[in-house]
């Protein structure tokens, strides 16, 4: 690409990292590459959309944008529709979507990509009230989770946040929900969780839903049946390989439409983005409405669960050694509290 004049949108509360100095890292890494680099800041009171639009009118030859997954997703949000093509720096703690796209977490990398990846189109989901969310929206022990490792606590223990929230809801008990598939006759179920994916790989590179793809118009929806922490154990395990879920704990479905519906109020998330307690979730899919800039080896028109390699057993456990850890802290939070709990009784 020739790319000269590069407007970065920024948020500055994004991850750990001073934004002063990511600021000054991003301008290093693109003058390197010859071009002129211009950053807007987001706030809670600003309109993405604006911002968006108002770079795209003064010129700039690529949008960029530095942040974490909320970040992108809003940008991404404004620009559904559009043929605009979106550079990802990742800033955030989890940087799902950038994981899920094989988009480096290194700086330098991503700026690479920035500049001389493909186009790649992507789905995304659209909730009811029309909010849009890329990798996934859920109600249960998700929201939970998400709603439990708040920005203090990642502040604190970074991904590590979201293995100590699951260990805190792991005896979430399961609620009885309804859900209806593509207009089809409801079907009832008792879950701890209900997700409609559209990428599968979550914190830490844990790979819950290998099956799902972000380009073949289509959502994975997820009933965690768990009950008890062996079997959420057994589940762990499965997505640490990055194999389909062969067990009765997780049922899934593939949909363009769900609706979900709960008896009692559960909290609510899109793209580890807390929302509220809600009763009901719905969600279509949105075939091909973003383009994202990705590494050249990542074919624009295969599924990205496709064109990851196979993981042995070995190298996952190498590759994969923040999730280790993480799970062997789950382990060792819930022993500690059932140990605790028997100890009181």
């Amino acid at each position: 690409m020739d790319t000269k004049n590069v407007v970065v949108i920024i948020n500055p509360v994004s991850g750990q990292s001073d934004p002063e100095q990511r600021k000054q890292d991003i301008s290093q890494a693109l003058e390197e590459h010859g071009c002129l680099c211009r950053f807007i800041e987001t706030s809670e009171q600003c309109n993405i959309k604006e911002l968006c639009d108002n770079a795209i009118n003064e010129g700039a030859d690529l949008l960029a944008v530095s942040g974490g997954d909320g970040t992108v997703m809003q940008v991404l949000s404004a620009l559904a529709g559009t043929r605009v093509a979106v550079a990802i720096l990742p800033a955030g703690t989890g940087n799902l979507l950038s994981q899920n796209l094989g988009i480096p977490l290194n700086l330098c990398d991503a700026v690479d990509v920035a500049l001389s990846g493909n186009v790649y189109d992507l789905d995304l989901a659209r909730s009811g009230d029309g909010r849009h969310f890329v990798i996934m929206g859920g109600m249960g022990l998700d929201g939970q989770i998400i709603h439990d490792a708040d920005r203090t606590v990642k502040n604190r223990w970074g991904v590590f946040a979201y293995f100590w929230a699951a260990a805190k809801n792991m005896t979430r008990r399961l609620e009885p929900v309804t859900i209806s598939i593509d207009g089809r006759p409801p079907i009832r179920r008792r879950a701890k969780s209900v997700v409609a994916v559209n990428m599968g790989k979550m914190t830490a590179g844990l790979n819950a839903f290998p099956t799902a793809s972000p380009c073949d118009g289509l959502l994975e929806i997820g009933i965690l049946k768990m009950e008890a922490f062996p079997q959420g154990l057994r589940m762990l395990y499965n997505m640490l390989l990055g194999r389909p879920q062969l067990t009765s704990e997780l049922e899934t479905i593939q949909a363009t439409r769900v609706q979900i519906h709960s008896i009692f109020p559960q909290p609510l998330q899109f793209d580890g983005e807390y929302v509220g307690q809600f009763r009901d979730l719905s969600a279509e899919i949105l075939p091909k409405s973003v383009c994202i800039l990705v590494p050249e080896d990542l074919p624009d028109t295969a599924s990205v669960s496709e064109t990851l390699p196979d993981v042995s057993i070995e190298r996952s456990y190498r590759l994969n050694f923040p999730v280790l850890l993480g799970v062997v802290a789950l382990a060792a939070s819930v022993s500690t509290y059932y140990c605790i709990k028997s100890l009181r009784k």
